[in-house]
């Protein structure tokens, strides 16, 4: 307690989350008996931090249960538990469906409460329907959920009939969306069940919620905005996002999940909701995730348009906080340019670039599932992947667009009507990749890109080699980049009108195979499926031919031009602010960016060290910016625009 709170006060820390239950000593289903040391202990703590203007929130950890570890429930807790699809049973990890479970929860809930009056109680990770470890991912099949399952369909189901309708031979699309719809309701009457159980105890503590990878939660087709209200019951609406990072990586591997995981979970949470990413340490050890780049995450946070952050970087196991680590300083320093970015009210709704379209429904129209993982969105590597190489964009829930920039990658392309795809061609240029032009295709609309056929070719099935530019690339005439397995499965297009193809894509002989990037009157056409992490896909062959494109497609595209340095764009009262992030190792004596034909008379940049708006120096010719202010290697710069 002592460590804590002198840390606390030494580098401006303002809440200490309390910990019950927590990792190496969770019990299961805690008993009123097991809490009693822990709060007399979290009742010293509070006494101490409130002293020190230190405000304290409560983590009880489970709610149902984030895995087993060899635990089981105890005498007297006769609750449901979770079951998978295979028909195997939890230990612990209960189904929070169970009235029995909910009885307990909200009385020992109510006591951790009226105990311990946190300014904020913490819903952890757990709070999902998959990922319970030996459980097979995909949703509860206890009776419970197979009577509701069964009620959804008017049927008399057995869990091996309905699994066989789910995944089976015989799948039904009918026992996918019961399936889908009874998950959706699930998490959201049980997040409504948790803000009211707090409410009721009468504390005035504020319900925060930790969320996980945007694609997972979207596998059980979470509704963001029912679970934010329900935990919330008409107050703060508290979002803890993840970032993606345990350990350290590099730079440049973490922005790409960032972009892909938390980014998209920040675009279907309410604009309203205050968020407090987590930053975590995993191994909570100086020789996985040095101070250095523990900084670079909080910076790189910004984008999200923060409240503040969670700090998960000392262990549970009770050594207090390590001052060896070098973290305190790393946070202290920033904190100043944090609170000077979020001071010049730039909001997430602001965000602007290349539009990506993403759906919390898209599961359900998701066709052959042969497994859950077949349900996982693919779209969200739109955003990692244009991000990655500083392209600014951002995930949008909107179906409608004109003049814009439009990314439509993957399953993206299934959650348009006809008449929405085919206004979305007519109205904007979009930029496909091999996925989405499958699925185009299938349906019947391949006039919109002019395909007559299009198939999709597993990566080394065939004698498929490397793609060659028409033209000059970088000042290489037929510039060649490799077609073989990192750059993804190959969607052979054949097309009826005269597109211009850039590039073709050939044998290992030089015999040609197919045709390679294409560019329409209204589209740019990459014919790889983008559905994981493809490296070859930032081949500057393929990167020079996109943003070259992307400048004079005639409509605004601002990016850095750099790989692994990410631009985000937001356009408000205060003009245009860039928020630039270095994920390299390279030190840019300038913020170089391309801004097109975007008027500038005067910039600003938010100081590192005191966090004021100072007046830059500029140059801006032809459509490039050049800043006079310093990128530093795995840091960031806030930029205004007047």
């Amino acid at each position: 307690i002592e460590s804590v709170a002198a840390f606390c006060v030494k580098y401006g820390f303002k809440n200490v989350m309390l910990f019950i239950n927590a990792e190496e000593y969770n019990v299961g289903h805690m008993t009123k008996e097991e809490a009693a040391p822990w709060l007399s202990t979290m009742l010293r703590a509070k006494e101490k931090f409130t002293a020190l203007g230190i405000s304290v929130s409560l983590n009880p950890w489970m709610e149902i249960g984030h895995t087993d570890r060899c635990r089981a429930l105890k005498a007297g807790q006769d609750f449901t538990l979770m079951e998978d699809y295979n028909g195997k049973k939890g230990t612990s990890t209960v189904c929070p469906l169970d009235e029995n479970w909910r009885a307990y929860f909200a009385d020992f809930y109510t006591y951790l409460l009226k105990t311990v009056r946190p300014e904020v109680v913490w819903v952890e990770d757990d709070f999902r329907l998959h990922n319970h470890g030996d459980l097979e991912y995909g949703g509860c099949f206890c009776p419970l959920h197979m009577k509701k399952y069964n009620e959804k369909l008017g049927a008399n189901y057995t869990r091996e009939e309905f699994k066989d309708k789910l995944f089976g031979k015989n799948a039904d699309e009918a026992v996918k969306r019961a399936w889908l719809d009874v998950s959706r309701e699930t998490m959201a009457d049980t997040a409504e069940f948790i803000g009211k159980t707090v409410k009721r105890a009468g504390t005035g503590a504020k319900v925060g919620l930790m969320s996980s990878g945007a694609d997972s939660h979207c596998m059980e087709a979470r509704d963001w905005n029912a679970v934010a209200d329900g935990l919330a019951q008409g107050g703060e609406k508290i979002h803890r996002i993840h970032l993606p990072c345990y350990v350290e990586r590099t730079g440049k591997d973490y922005l790409f999940d960032f972009n892909r995981s938390s980014m998209a979970v920040r675009a279907f949470l309410p604009e309203d909701a205050s968020i407090y990413p987590e930053l975590e340490n995993g191994a909570f050890s100086t020789f996985v995730k040095d101070a250095r780049f523990l900084r670079f995450q909080l910076e790189s946070a910004l984008p999200l348009a923060l409240s503040g952050m969670t700090y998960d970087i000392f262990d549970f196991v009770g050594n207090g906080a390590i001052e060896a680590f070098g973290y305190g300083e790393a946070v202290k320093s920033v904190t100043p340019y944090l609170n000077g970015v979020i001071s010049q009210g730039i909001r997430f709704s602001d965000l602007t670039g290349v539009m990506i379209p993403i759906d919390e429904r898209t599961v359900y129209n998701r066709k052959n599932i042969a497994a859950f993982e077949d349900l996982r969105p693919d779209e969200f590597f739109a955003g990692a992947y244009l991000a990655s190489f500083g392209i600014a964009c951002r995930y949008t829930k909107a179906k409608r667009f004109e003049n814009r920039i439009v990314a439509l990658f993957g399953g993206a392309a299934d959650n348009f009507t006809d008449e929405e795809l085919s206004a979305l061609f007519a109205d904007n240029f979009v930029l496909l990749e091999g996925g989405a032009a499958l699925r185009i295709v299938a349906r019947g609309l391949g006039a919109l890109i002019g395909a007559k056929s299009a198939e999709r070719i597993p990566y080394e099935t065939t004698l498929l080699s490397y793609e060659q530019a028409r033209g000059e690339v970088g000042g290489v005439p037929k510039r060649r980049a490799s077609s073989m397995g990192k750059a993804g499965d190959y969607v052979k297009i054949e097309y009826d009108f005269g597109a211009e193809v850039l590039s073709d894509v050939f044998e290992n002989t030089g015999k040609y195979f197919g045709c390679g990037i294409v560019k329409g009157r209204n589209f740019l056409l990459n014919p790889y499926a983008m559905d994981y992490f493809q490296g070859e896909q930032f081949n500057f062959l393929r990167v020079e031919i996109l943003q070259s494109v992307l400048k004079d497609c005639g409509r605004e595209a601002v990016m850095s031009e750099r790989e692994g340095v990410c631009c985000y764009r937001y356009k408000g009262a205060y003009g245009n602010a860039l928020i630039v992030v270095n994920g390299t190792v390279g030190n840019f004596a300038e913020t170089e960016l391309f801004i097109g034909d975007i008027p500038v008379k005067e910039a600003y940049v938010v100081d590192r060290e005191t966090g004021e708006k100072k007046r830059a120096a500029f140059e801006k010719r032809g459509g490039r910016l050049k800043v006079f202010t310093p990128l530093a290697y795995l840091s960031s710069v806030t930029i205004l625009l007047k």
